[in-house]
């Protein structure tokens, strides 16, 4: 592992860019423990301080994926790939998810605890929140996927070399590349992914990373604090982005009729609180504001993956699903299912 710090920490003059084969030598070495903590950090820190290249980060994606358990694969699912460190506002793409996985379009949420340097709430956290059991097996998450259409994945269990890893990038306290490694693993081998980036950097580099990975169809958005989920009280730029090429793009709510405010910082207790209102299909002033978010991005994401043949027809569809209360129907199965999963003979055994 010395030779690979080494080589991208030795400075302006000094360093240089790993080629593919490097960096897939290197990935090898922290994913099977060869490397202690101590040159872990060191090797991520000098890469963020060199930059990344995107022939580097494809070898980690690689080889991260290689040490991924397998899962079925469920091709025409969508990839909601959101902020691994963790969110401080109402977390949007979950009722969105429940709404767009009740009409057939499969969802594949994802994450771990929360890490730094955000430290806000986790989509896993969330979930457990709302009643889902999460820690399921293979075998169980792809019965209750195959028949719900939604489900979430757990990275330090899908892919345990980041479960190994966990305390040195907690105690490094800063993002470094393995956040989007993380994001893009896909297990499930989804051919759509929505994702949230911070800054126009990490979306230079998933422009080009996103094909090479093997998702047909791509958006790259500059959401919420880093997320998937689009406010509707600015106007947001889009990435789209397939193996033939990308297009940039901008979504301004008010052609559509949507205005909003920006979300005030909630704790646990009270983004459950309004989740389950908004689920519940409440239609109340108190959560328009969150409603409307919510009925907004699900509506993008029907019509930018081919679900509706308009915009106005995904958010009508999106505002009739959540009035219908079919996100909270599908969350009910969702816990009943995880649940008898969670407490099977099988496990038990164990």
């Amino acid at each position: 592992m010395k030779e690979w710090i080494n080589t991208v920490g030795a400075g302006k003059l000094g360093s240089r860019h790993l080629s593919y084969d490097e960096a897939v030598a290197a990935a090898h070495a922290i994913a099977r423990g060869e490397s202690t903590d101590a040159q872990t950090a060191a090797f991520l820190m000098a890469m963020r301080m060199k930059g990344e290249a995107d022939e580097e980060m494809m070898g980690f994606i690689d080889v991260f994926r290689k040490y991924s358990l397998p899962y079925r694969s469920f091709s025409d699912s969508l990839n909601c790939a959101g902020p691994y460190d963790g969110r401080r506002y109402f977390p949007i793409t979950l009722p969105v998810s429940l709404l767009i996985a009740s009409v057939g379009f499969p969802q594949v949420l994802h994450g771990s605890d929360s890490l730094p340097p955000k430290l806000g709430l986790s989509l896993k956290e969330l979930l457990e929140g709302l009643g889902i059991q999460v820690e399921l097996d293979a075998k169980q998450w792809e019965d209750i996927f195959a028949e719900l259409h939604i489900g979430f994945m757990r990275t330090d269990s899908i892919c345990p070399p980041f479960g190994r890893i966990r305390h040195v990038r907690e105690q490094i306290g800063l993002r470094t590349f393995l956040n989007t490694v993380e994001k893009v693993i896909n297990p499930v081998h989804s051919q759509n992914i929505i994702i949230g980036v911070n800054h126009k950097t990490a979306m230079t580099h998933l422009i080009r990373l996103l094909p090479q990975s093997g998702f047909e169809t791509a958006f790259i958005v500059q959401g919420i604090e880093g997320s998937e989920d689009l406010p509707i009280y600015k106007t947001s730029s889009i990435r789209k982005v397939t193996p033939w090429g990308d297009e940039s793009n901008s979504v301004d709510p008010t052609i559509f009729g949507f205005r909003g405010d920006p979300f005030e910082k909630r704790g646990k207790d009270e983004q459950l609180r309004l989740l389950a209102r908004v689920i519940q299909g409440d239609d109340s002033d108190e959560v328009r504001n969150e409603r409307e978010h919510v009925i907004f991005n699900a509506g993008l994401r029907l019509y930018w993956f081919d679900k509706v043949g308009s915009y106005e027809e995904g958010f009508q569809l999106a505002r009739s699903l959540l009035a219908r209360k079919e996100a909270l129907k599908l969350l009910d199965k969702w816990r009943e299912l995880s649940g008898k999963s969670q407490f099977s003979p099988k496990r038990q055994a164990k």
